[in-house]
């Protein structure tokens, strides 16, 4: 099997690998997650139910709020933060922040491929230094 590789825009830089968590529509940290559990608990997600611990979360965009950082930032405090963060658009400021301080990767505006190759539950590496996300 051939793996695939997509290039993207790095927004905040790291190296992440995990499941594949994909939804299509937009989440919000702050509201939308329990932060002790990781587990999705807004009922406007369709990924209610599920758990974004170590997982890659692709996402058409993110929900946001000035506060939105600090949830962030407390699910990697309870170990239950998100690997990575893989966006159709630039995520709101203050989820930035939240991810740079929880040292969680984000990557935008992979290639058009991506959106129809990548499966909920697959393995992707994610290389937001140099821009890469790769099927492992």
């Amino acid at each position: 099997m051939t793996k695939s590789v997509w290039t993207a825009r790095s927004v905040v830089k790291g190296i992440a690998q995990g499941k594949a968590l994909v939804s299509g529509t937009a989440l919000s940290f702050l509201g939308d997650l329990d932060i002790r559990s990781g587990r999705v608990v807004g009922q406007s997600s369709d990924l209610c139910g599920q758990t974004v611990s170590g997982r890659v979360l692709v996402l058409p965009e993110t929900r946001g709020s000035a506060g939105a950082w600090r949830f962030l930032y407390q699910l990697k405090v309870h170990g239950t933060h998100p690997a990575a963060l893989v966006l159709r658009d630039m995520p709101d400021p203050s989820v930035t922040q939240g991810a740079f301080l929880a040292e969680v990767p984000i990557l935008v505006a992979p290639e058009d491929g991506f959106w129809t190759a990548v499966q909920n539950g697959e393995v992707l590496q994610i290389d937001a230094v140099a821009g890469r996300i790769t099927q492992v």
